[in-house]
């Protein structure tokens, strides 16, 4: 049986929906401070511009940038995107959308419209600083930097499902919080903000069981020069094997997630959304 192909009407609220939501954030004091986090970074790199990272021959920097580059996809698509689905479930959002024909569809389209965008303006400029101010540290042709895009769209494919399974299967938001803190920490030893390749053996392994150390790989694979390969695993880029990996894990979400999303919704019912604001108005959360 062929898939249902989504109405244009469909199409056209989703679009709307992300435009509005993404000019209600990025003007709201939250999204202009997320901003201007990237325009502090900006000094932290020119502080860091003159420090070698061993053999590699780059500037701390340049490891400093691609690793706010990639986890600003992996915040985006998975932190994001599971707080939204959790917030929603329990102010209504998600059970009106549930009453409205194709309303769930066209809310998901606009998270998946919402999400890339949502991944690269808080980044932007710091990585237009680091192009200006640090050379060396981003890619050097237009062919680069369409690659670049490619990696962190693909990024935002692979972990936006896992974002929603988060929101799926935690159903109140302290969960939520202890999931991300465990996310934190996985961040920091996976090799997304420095090459692992001085780790012990299996610290390496874990690092590379999960998409976060491959998001890292491959943006710092497109966005370096060629010497910083000194450092990884192996002492080469493996762009060709992490854009593999992260279609993997992009594959399996996209399959897993849709199953928890429709096991939520068939839950929502006004009774759950009044449970869930008398418990916000009696814990805070």
């Amino acid at each position: 049986m062929s898939p249902v192909p989504v109405p244009a009407a469909v199409l056209r609220a989703a679009t709307r929906q992300a435009r509005i939501s993404l000019v209600r954030k990025y003007t709201s004091a939250a999204g202009i401070t997320t901003v201007a986090v990237s325009l502090v970074l900006l000094v932290v790199l020119w502080l860091l511009r003159d420090i070698d990272l061993g053999s590699a021959a780059v500037g701390l920097g340049g490891y400093v940038v691609t690793g706010f580059l990639a986890f600003g996809v992996v915040s985006a698509a998975v932190i994001g995107v599971a707080g939204e689905l959790q917030t929603e479930r329990d102010d209504g959002t998600l059970l009106r959308a549930k009453a409205v024909p194709h309303g769930m569809t066209g809310h998901l389209v606009a998270k998946v419209l919402q999400a890339p965008v949502d991944a690269l303006i808080p980044v932007l400029p710091a990585v237009l600083g680091a192009a200006l101010f640090l050379p060396g540290t981003t890619p050097r042709d237009v062919g680069g930097w369409l690659l670049l895009l490619l990696v962190l769209l693909l990024g935002v494919v692979a972990m936006l499902p896992w974002g929603a399974v988060l929101g799926s299967v935690f159903r109140s938001m302290l969960g939520l919080v202890w999931a991300m803190i465990a996310l934190y920490a996985y961040a920091a030893v996976s090799g997304l903000f420095y090459p692992v390749a001085g780790w012990p053996v299996w610290l390496q392994w874990i690092a590379q069981a999960g998409p976060l150390y491959w998001i890292g790989a491959a943006v710092r694979a497109v966005a370096l020069p060629d010497s910083a390969a000194a450092v990884e695993i192996g002492g080469e880029f493996r762009l060709g094997v992490a854009l593999a990996v992260l279609a993997g894990w992009a594959v399996v979400g996209l399959l897993l997630a849709p199953v928890l999303l429709r096991r939520v919704v068939r839950r929502q019912s006004g009774s759950t959304v009044q449970a869930a604001r008398e418990r916000v108005l009696a814990t805070g959360f």
